[in-house]
């Protein structure tokens, strides 16, 4: 990957970053506002059978100013619009002073209401938790499973993480003895992935759904883009700490944080143009996943278009 010619570095120049979210704080900021708008919910309801009816003003107004952010955080220009559009239509009903007041500008609305950055967070999560989509995991599931049995991978391909990528790197150079001379030999049974194309097929598997699911969603929910960073850090980690394999990791491992982003990048622009080459067969392969009935046999029937 080191030697790469004036077409790649431009290439490398013009691809985008790899997405990156934080499905953790996103989730938790999900559940936490979820808390507080049941609890107060439970308490308008069924309060009165614990004597605290003296709390229903609260957490009326609670849920209120709480739902209401969230609304106007996220929809601002809907409201904005559907406001001046109605406006509009009732033009000769308003009062003369209603008629020269214009609608108020995002960039003038406090902590920065109307941009989503203050709420987005919460809908996020609300999304990760409250969605499932069969479809769409399937989809994610289908160009792993093409991208591993491509890229020749024995691993279990369906769900790609970083702890069996990193787990397949280590396997793939375990040492085993000669039959000549006992002598070791560190390719094992395994094709040895402790190299710049070794850990570049790794990468490619790892951010296949990641590629799969940008190339059809604006959001990333079924696959997850740090995968690919943390198997980057669980090499390094060993690199460190196993002076058995520390040579040969340190030596396919990036350098330093900019190589690892053009490692990601990269991988992520071959994944994409893996998959849109091969479109049909990873269509034929998440419909058959998505049936809920395809077999092993039926998975590799179609992958090799039997």
């Amino acid at each position: 990957f080191g030697n790469r010619n004036n077409n790649d570095i431009e290439r490398l120049q013009n691809l985008p970053a790899v997405p990156v979210d934080d499905r953790a704080a996103e989730v938790s900021q999900a559940v936490l506002f979820s808390g507080i708008v049941g609890g107060c919910v439970a308490i308008n309801a069924f309060g009165g059978l614990f004597g605290m009816e003296d709390l229903t003003p609260i957490t009326n107004l609670v849920v209120g100013i709480a739902i209401t952010t969230v609304v106007v955080d996220n929809f601002f220009d809907a409201i904005v619009m559907g406001g001046s559009a109605v406006a509009k239509m009732n033009e000769d009903k308003l009062p003369a002073g209603a008629k020269n007041m214009s609608a108020p500008q995002k960039e003038d609305m406090p902590m920065g209401i109307g941009t989503g950055s203050m709420t987005g967070s919460v809908v996020r999560g609300l999304s990760r938790l409250l969605n499932v989509n069969t479809e769409r995991d399937c989809q994610c599931e289908a160009a792993a499973v093409f991208a591993a049995y491509s890229l020749g991978l024995p691993c279990f391909a369906f769900q790609p993480n970083a702890l069996e990528g990193a787990s397949l790197v280590i396997d793939s150079m375990r040492s085993e003895p000669r039959t000549d001379d006992d002598a070791q030999n560190i390719q094992g049974s395994l094709d040895n992935l402790a190299s710049d194309s070794g850990l570049l097929k790794m990468l490619i598997w790892l951010l296949a759904p990641v590629a799969m699911e940008l190339s059809k969603y604006p959001q990333l929910m079924s696959s997850d883009p740090c995968e690919a960073q943390g198997f980057v850090n669980r090499l390094s980690d060993q690199a460190r700490n196993n002076m058995q394999y520390a040579s040969a990791l340190l030596d396919a491992l990036p350098e330093n944080e900019e190589q690892t982003n053009d490692y990601l990048r990269w991988a992520l622009a071959e994944a994409d143009l893996l998959l849109r080459n091969n479109k049909n067969i990873v269509d034929a392969l998440s419909k058959a996943l998505a049936g809920g009935a395809a077999t092993v046999g039926d998975c590799v029937a179609i992958l090799e278009e039997w």
